[in-house]
């Protein structure tokens, strides 16, 4: 029969040696590998013997570690099903109704502003991005040895490709790519629109993202 010690010492070896780092995959871990080595004990070997041999069975540390980097892809793999599904339900009955008057309003407003005004709004958004960006850090810090770390990484990465492609636009536009070196941004309008409500859009799928819980069983 295994002591709370003996479970410690099996906990550190999953910590030390197999570098775990998530709590749920750690408990799952910890389950088998003591019942493996209580068998084993109820066998006749002594602790020290029974655990080795459990070790070794589970694959030891680097198998350990595919079994932690299996957890994460997987997870990962949930995140971005969930969050297409999220962005899709947007479009979908009754939701599409209030997306297409979010489109409709960033439509009407756009043309109306001011050049300058339209610039202060695209860099406002990269300022917002780079703050989700620098929350996601913080969290993921915060998080650390749950699955939400996953999903502040995930946020974190989604939001960076918003801010650059907010900076690729401005890049364009100061270059004269795309509007001309003095084309007003209202030229292009539609344009500027869709930008404006993707990142609205795509702001409001984090939110929804963030609320969602993701698991995965490691053993089997």
């Amino acid at each position: 029969m295994l002591t709370s010690h003996h479970l410690t010492l099996l906990r550190q070896d999953l910590r030390a040696l197999a570098h775990v780092e998530y709590e749920e995959v750690e408990n799952e871990l910890l389950d088998h590998y003591a019942t493996l080595t209580e068998q084993k004990m109820e066998a006749g070997q002594v602790f020290e013997y029974a655990s080795a041999n459990a070790w070794a069975e589970l694959g030891a540390g680097p198998g350990l570690n595919a079994i932690q980097r299996d957890y994460e892809k997987n997870i990962r793999k949930q995140i971005s099903s969930r969050h297409l599904e999220i962005l899709k339900s947007y479009f979908r009955w009754p939701t599409v109704l209030t997306t297409l008057l979010i489109g409709v309003l960033v439509y009407i407003v756009i043309p109306i502003l001011a050049d300058d005004v339209l610039i202060l709004i695209l860099l406002l958004s990269a300022f917002i991005q780079m703050a989700v960006i620098q929350y996601c850090y913080y969290e993921n810090k915060k998080m650390a040895g749950t699955s939400k770390k996953i999903i502040w990484d995930s946020l974190g990465y989604r939001a960076g490709i918003l801010l650059n492609s907010a900076g690729f636009f401005l890049n364009m536009r100061s270059t004269g790519v795309i509007f001309g070196a003095q084309g007003p941004l209202q030229i292009h309008a539609g344009i500027a629109a869709i930008l404006s409500f993707i990142a609205i859009i795509y702001s409001m799928s984090f939110i929804q993202l963030y609320r969602e819980n993701f698991s995965y069983k490691t053993t089997h």
